[in-house]
């Protein structure tokens, strides 16, 4: 009997070959699509689940609490780890970790890119990182303990035994290999090659004190007993943070609170000030999903509809199997079977259409997957989750409905002429349409605001502006390497900053003139030197730029900008200058410049108050300003110069524009992929409307040959044919524009600055569909037109 059935269904695809190849293919397409998408949101969601305890880790955060702002924060001070430990007994193991860019040598192996990291010896104990070779509850313990990636073994030992081996930390401290642990997986949002143990800092640092709770520059990791209760622990830390912080409280205004993140949440959910690195968004995690869940609904509306059209051409064939004695649950199971048959084709085909596009998806998303990913448990179950409910949902209606008929009504062919079963296909051509309408929508809206981004005066000159990075060696030798950058051709200015689109900003406490004792804010704050304002061309509206004539400003002096005047109440840019501001760090000064707002952070955010200062030694970055067409010659002699100086440094380079550009990746790949699946979609659909105007020409086949007898031209003809999808392609459109409006809002509302949706952008999206509608359509319309009527109507 079941071969029987495979036989049947077998014979069905191939007869009608036209209408299988687009089933299997729109099929295919939609299956594919949404298993990539599954990898992707899989990856991104599965970040640090890896380890074993990962339901109890939480990393420590907090609220810094200001006289006029709270910002939330991801770093945390040196004392808060074995403070709360102590005191709290829901708490049973602590971590702290920093991160270093000093260099590491082994021999004449001297490296600077490493990612250098320090952690306390409970590491191992509360995160899943197996080492290989080495203790892990000692790795850790003693000062100058290092412990290796396999990765950064292999970089610096080759295929010797590192463990017990001696390095070179920043060219004087002798470190001893202690441990080699398992390359970091990828979707771990801790990421390191080497770690040092935190006793190091200790003995490095004697003079420095550690208990000082506003000094955050290390992520604290804590390790939850089985049982406890997060809530209940964090509303414990408010009364023991007032306790503890009473007099700094009421000495400077500011105050914590600790919030417990859970580990998992980190790379998603997590966007605080002082983060480990850029983070994902769930946001665009929900996005891909509902765009790939669109995609496969085109496809799988497409299957439903020409499966229920190619039906009723089956209608006497199974009157006649009623006949001679078919029961209706046979031909439920024979048509349903086809539906499976056709699916598990489509999966297959999906198959190896995934494994084909992997090395391109892996590329768009900057991922790491391989095609053993589609053995993951997570995978296989949305793959037969997939399968099961397309085949179901395709084979259901025209099995369940067909097989219900009297096969009298069947082979006088009277069923299924128009009523639910049209509605049914109008209804899913709406839907296909109303998705394609969205997504076409979607990417002419991001694309818009990418280039608006782009584009957009930010209050700075990035083009042209090279940024070479100094390693803290060298900072000492900044003069000596500006003056021999100058000599270099096409070099029109240079200046040094810790400023740089792609590293963090420094942030201090500060307290300004006509502010109370008690209502220090932290601020963020950009070290720089002499003519940093020329080489970025940023505007000056009060004051005066810092001058080496000046003997003052390099102690003293400060430049705001139009932010901080407003935010530290100060009547004007004018009225600025001159006012005093005292800060944490012990300097004090006053205002000789105030410069018009420019964005030292992404435009996702509008601009902050800003206090700009020299200071050397928090020099991170020469800046070179090259003359236009210059680019690559300007390049090598910067190299030149550098190696001529023999800096013991790499030369290590990077276009402010470029970075600038970075900070829009997550959307650059938004606007890639979203555009991707609306061309896919776009596709499918057609498919669907190619394969729909087929049917429905031959459907008509004896009306369009009376039409013609009668003196019907060609173009009637094709308008005849047309029209009923191009009102359901209308109706898709005045759908889609209400949902498209609000949700590319809703995406817009994550940018400070943003363009505004014009009406022209639903207009073309409404054309666009029109056209692909009619091009879909025309073929089979025009085929059908030219027909000889005399084929037409000879016979049944």
């Amino acid at each position: 009997m079941l071969s029987n059935y495979l036989k049947i269904a077998l014979r069905t695809l191939w007869k009608n070959k036209g209408f299988g190849f687009i089933n299997i293919a729109g099929l295919a397409m939609g299956i594919s699509t949404c298993i990539l998408i599954a990898f992707y949101v899989l990856d991104e969601s599965g970040y640090d689940t890896f380890h074993t305890k990962a339901d109890r880790i939480y990393r420590l955060t907090e609220i810094l609490h200001m006289p006029k702002e709270n910002r939330p924060q991801a770093v945390t001070s040196p004392p808060m780890a074995p403070a709360l430990k102590e005191n709290f007994p829901e708490i049973e193991k602590t971590v702290r970790l920093s991160r270093s860019s000093r260099s590491l040598a082994y021999q004449d192996k001297k490296m600077y890119d490493t990612k250098i990291w320090y952690a306390d010896s409970s590491l191992f104990e509360i995160f899943t990182f197996p080492m290989i070779k080495g203790n892990p509850k000692t790795a850790l313990v003693n000062p100058y303990s290092i412990v290796l990636t396999e990765q950064a073994a292999k970089k610096y030992f080759g295929e010797d035994d590192a463990l017990g081996k001696l390095m070179t930390f920043s060219d004087t401290i002798a470190l001893t290999v202690t441990g080699i642990i398992k390359n970091i997986p990828s979707n771990s949002h801790l990421q390191f090659d080497v770690m040092l143990s935190r006793s190091t800092i200790t003995e490095m640092t004697k003079h420095q004190p550690e208990d000082n709770w506003f000094n955050n520059g290390y992520y604290t990791y804590v390790l939850l007993r089985e049982g406890y209760n997060v809530k209940n622990l964090e509303a414990k830390f408010r009364p023991y943070l007032d306790k503890k912080m009473a007099e700094e409280k009421k000495a400077s205004g500011l105050w914590y609170d600790f919030v417990l993140q859970p580990l998992t949440d980190i790379h998603l959910k997590s966007n605080m000030s002082g983060e480990l690195g850029p983070n994902g968004n769930i946001k665009y995690v929900y996005i891909f999903s509902v765009v790939a869940i669109m995609v496969l609904l085109i496809a799988c509306a497409n299957y439903v509809n020409l499966s229920t059209a190619r039906a009723m051409n089956r209608a006497k064939e199974l009157g006649l199997r009623k006949v001679i004695g078919a029961k209706r649950q046979q031909l439920i199971v024979q048509l349903l079977g086809e539906s499976f048959l056709t699916t598990f084709i489509s999966s297959l085909l999906a198959v190896v259409v995934i494994s084909a596009a992997l090395p391109a998806f892996n590329t768009l998303t900057a991922k790491e997957i391989g095609s053993q990913y589609l053995m993951t448990p997570g995978v296989v179950a949305v793959f037969i989750l997939i399968f099961l409910t397309i085949s179901v949902l395709a084979g259901a209606y025209p099995a369940f409905l067909m097989s219900s008929y009297s096969p009298i009504k069947s082979l006088k062919y009277k069923i299924w002429s128009g009523g639910q079963n049209s509605a049914l296909r109008r209804g899913l051509v709406v839907v296909q349409f109303t998705i394609s309408i969205i997504l076409i929508v979607g990417t002419i809206v991001i694309f818009r605001q990418m280039d608006f981004l782009k584009n957009k005066k930010i209050g700075l000159e990035k083009e042209q502006v090279v940024e070479l990075k100094m390693r803290t060696a060298v900072i000492s030798k900044y003069q000596l390497i500006k003056d021999e950058m100058m000599k270099v051709p096409g070099v029109t200015m240079a200046t040094a900053t810790d400023f740089s689109y792609s590293n963090g900003l420094s942030s201090v406490s500060v307290l300004p003139e006509g502010a109370q004792e008690n209502e220090i804010s932290s601020e963020t704050v950009i070290s720089v030197d002499y003519d940093f304002l020329k080489t970025f061309k940023i505007e000056m509206l009060a004051g005066r730029d810092f001058t080496k004539e000046s003997s003052t400003d390099a102690a003293e002096g400060f430049i705001v900008n139009e932010a901080a005047v407003k935010h530290f109440n100060w009547k004007s840019a004018e009225t600025a200058i001159g006012k005093k501001i005292d800060w944490g760090l012990g300097k004090k000064g006053k205002v000789v410049g105030v410069v018009r707002d420019f964005n030292f952070f992404s435009l996702h955010s509008s601009v902050k108050p800003l206090i700009i200062h020299i200071k050397p030694d928090w020099y991170r970055f020469i800046v070179v300003k090259i003359g236009t067409g210059q680019i690559e010659g300007t390049i090598s002699g910067l190299e030149t110069a550098w190696k001529k100086l023999n800096l013991d440094s790499p030369f290590d380079y990077s276009f402010l524009d470029k970075d600038f550009e970075k900070l829009y990746k997550a959307e650059e790949q938004t606007q890639t992929i979203i555009g991707l699946l609306s061309t896919l979609a776009i596709f499918i659909a057609c498919l669907g409307l190619f394969g729909l105007a087929a049917f429905t020409a031959e459907q008509r086949t004896k009306e369009i040959g009376v039409r013609k007898v009668l003196g019907a031209n060609v173009m009637s003809l094709v308008g005849l044919l047309s029209n009923d999808f191009l009102r359901l392609v209308m109706v898709a459109i005045v759908l889609a524009i209400p949902v498209a409006w609000f949700a590319m809002n809703k995406w817009l509302d994550g940018f400070a600055y943003r363009i505004e949706i014009s009406w022209w952008v639903f207009i073309a999206a409404g054309f666009t569909s029109i056209a692909i509608a009619l091009f879909a359509v025309s073929f089979q319309s025009i085929k059908a037109a030219l027909a000889n009527p005399v084929d037409s109507l000879r016979s049944e």
